[in-house]
């Protein structure tokens, strides 16, 4: 290893946040540990001739993520089995599905990974105004449907000349 252990002692800045060192520590550490368990799920999807469903490395709004987690959360994401159905959240249906049902989720499983995500909700809401059209797409297609659309023109209901309807 380049730097000694002493380089990562100080988890905590002098205003008591997660140093940056750390964060990008554990933002690195959570890259590594999704793309090493998407890796192996992937050899199961290829050996059933199935369509993998997620890239294996993760992109830049799960790297977005997993800052946000890393900053709230600090080592304890990498340790013992309080973080695990998170992890495994993110690795079978991504971190924006997993910010999406930690937030909004209604199902059992989604109200308990809410409540181990509690601390996470201010900076997962902070994601979703940054990126709406990647954390909100699927809400914003569905009320577009209960959009009031302009009343049509009584012009734009006649068929004009080279439309159908025509009388010759």
């Amino acid at each position: 290893m380049a730097q000694g252990a002493d380089d990562f002692d100080d988890e905590y800045d002098d205003a008591g946040r997660i140093s940056d060192v750390e964060v990008a520590r554990v933002t690195l550490e959570l890259d590594r540990a999704i793309t090493r368990r998407r890796r192996a799920s992937a050899v199961g999807h290829i050996v059933e001739g199935r369509a993998l469903q997620l890239p294996v490395k993760p992109n830049r709004i799960e790297l977005a993520v997993f800052t946000s987690l890393a900053q709230t959360y600090g080592s304890a994401l990498l340790q013992g089995a309080d973080f695990e159905p998170v992890l495994a959240c993110v690795t079978e249906r991504g971190a924006v599905v997993m910010v999406q049902r930690a937030l909004w989720g209604e199902r059992p499983d989604d109200v308990r990974l809410a409540a181990r995500l509690l601390d996470a909700r201010i900076p997962f809401n902070i994601l979703c105004g940054t990126w709406p059209e990647v954390f909100m797409g699927e809400a914003h297609a569905e009320l577009q449907g209960f959009m009031p659309r302009p009343p049509a023109s009584p012009e734009s209901s006649e068929p004009s000349d080279g439309e159908e309807g025509r009388d010759d």
